[in-house]
């Protein structure tokens, strides 16, 4: 049986082949020769997930690799339907829909994150503040939402994926804890930071004294680890 480290090991070198794809042709976004940020945004998203959730995203993975499916690509698309309407409605037709299943699970983990994430912000405003706004209906200003992001990206799931992250999120719940946060606690610690408090109390400290900008991941719409690039 694979540790679970070789299991995340595996999904991010299959997610980083994929984003290397995307665009395939046309001009590369800087973030696509950016594999450290991308490697430790995604292994700290996969980490706070569950084994279970991690094998079956795994296996989307490599079921979409023998159907020549880039899950990074759909994901993509998948965004446009608020960010670019127009883009979504002429690319939405080459990729596999999800089934009515998948979008129901996919609206409730995607609703559950939004009201963990809406506690973050009150609670860590400079760190989990400094990134994306939080509803879709920032999207036509430019910057893809946390909503739209995450939404997309759900819907590149399986069924068995959903199920198993659904099942994680609520076990979580249950034991006083926040999927959302364990996942940003992750990325802080990428940063160098070993809590969430320290990384919000040195936030806020740069920010009051210089009034620099910190985001935790990148947050432009060129980025494979946090948002997307154009197609």
């Amino acid at each position: 049986m694979d540790r679970f480290d070789d299991i995340v090991d595996k999904i991010t070198a299959l997610e980083w082949d994929m984003f290397q794809a995307v665009n395939e042709g046309g001009a590369r976004a800087d973030c696509q020769d950016d594999h450290v940020t991308f490697d430790a945004m995604r292994r700290g998203q996969f980490s706070a997930w569950s084994r279970e959730a991690c094998v079956c995203y795994l296996d989307d993975l490599l079921n979409a690799v023998l159907d020549s499916r880039n899950l990074i690509t759909e994901k993509y698309i998948h965004m446009m339907k608020y960010a670019t309407p127009l883009q979504y409605e002429k690319l939405i037709h080459t990729i596999p829909l999800p089934s009515a299943a998948a979008q129901e699970l996919a609206q409730e983990i995607s609703d559950k994150l939004l009201e963990q994430a809406a506690v973050l912000n009150k609670a860590y405003p400079y760190v989990s503040g400094s990134g994306r706004p939080m509803r879709s209906i920032s999207d036509l200003s430019g910057v893809i939402s946390i909503e739209t992001y995450q939404f997309g990206e759900l819907l590149t799931y399986s069924v068995a994926t959903l199920t198993a992250l659904k099942m994680h999120l609520l076990d979580l719940e249950k034991s006083g804890l926040s999927l959302a946060q364990l996942i940003l606690t992750n990325s802080v610690k990428y940063y160098g930071y070993k809590t969430l408090e320290d990384a919000e109390a040195s936030t806020k400290a740069r920010i009051d004294r210089k009034g620099i900008h910190i985001s935790f991941g990148c947050e432009g719409d060129d980025c494979g680890s946090c948002g997307a690039v154009r197609l």
